[in-house]
């Protein structure tokens, strides 16, 4: 009885050792809101995330598809790999057409990195999902993102708020102030984003807060390169239209 009980404990744990096991490091909000649409095409660039292999190497499927229709007028979604030191770019085919799969070796261990592409051509949102499958994997691993344009400045709830940063250009740090005037939001926060749309730091604000100052810095202490980058204020209406901050250093 007892050699019966250890062979099926054995067992069991050799099938759990035949399992793919993912996991993935996403260093942003996957939920991003980026610039608003203002007549003129622009693309965000998201960072690089990882998909982790922890269990077995397998054959796998990858499918990148829009979760949310209709897709905003004249967006495109794109998304880019890199793995065993090569790396690819695919688009997603537009709506009503059926996703392409990108078929790959996930060895045991192995980090994919991927990262995605949105061609802005309208105000909007877009939620689209990345779907891995293998023989080896009990269920699909999917993850999900989201993109939406902010808010415009002649949107309902822009008029609730006023903003302004000094100085402007700046070499070492600005101050933005701002008013929410009868806002009673208990989360507000700044978000300040480089020319490509990309968080490079936010502010949670504290009740009654009507300033932030920020030196140049990303949200973990690395000095920014000279250039053109935006913040917002995002509250209980919605996003402020950005602004444009000067960095020279």
């Amino acid at each position: 009885m007892k050699k019966f009980i250890i062979i099926c404990f054995v067992s069991l744990f050799a099938g759990s050792l035949l399992q793919a096991d993912l996991t993935s490091n996403i260093p942003f909000d996957p939920d991003v809101i980026g610039p608003p649409y203002s007549d003129s095409t622009y693309m965000y660039l998201s960072d690089y995330f990882d998909v982790i292999n922890l269990g077995v190497s397998d054959n796998f499927t990858l499918t990148v598809d829009y979760e949310s229709t209709p897709v905003p007028p004249n967006w495109q979604l794109l998304w880019c790999h890199e793995l065993h030191g090569s790396g690819g770019c695919h688009v997603v085919p537009p709506e009503g057409y059926p996703p392409i799969p990108w078929n790959f070796t996930f060895n045991s261990g192995d980090t994919l990195k991927l990262d995605f592409e949105v061609i802005v051509n309208s105000s909007g949102s877009l939620a689209f999902s990345f779907t891995f499958e293998a023989a080896s994997l009990t269920e699909p691993y999917v993850l999900n993102f989201s993109y939406t344009t902010s808010a415009s400045i002649d949107d309902p709830g822009y008029n609730d708020i006023i903003q302004h940063n000094a100085p402007n250009p700046f070499s070492e740090s600005t101050t933005i102030s701002f008013d929410l005037k009868n806002n009673s939001s208990l989360h507000n926060e700044v978000a300040i984003y480089d020319i490509k749309g990309r968080l490079v730091k936010d502010f949670i604000l504290n009740p009654g807060q009507t300033s932030i100052s920020w030196d140049g810095k990303d949200a973990f202490g690395n000095v920014m390169p000279s250039g053109v980058y935006y913040y917002t204020i995002i509250y209980d209406a919605g996003v402020s239209q950005p602004k444009k901050l000067l960095l020279l250093r």
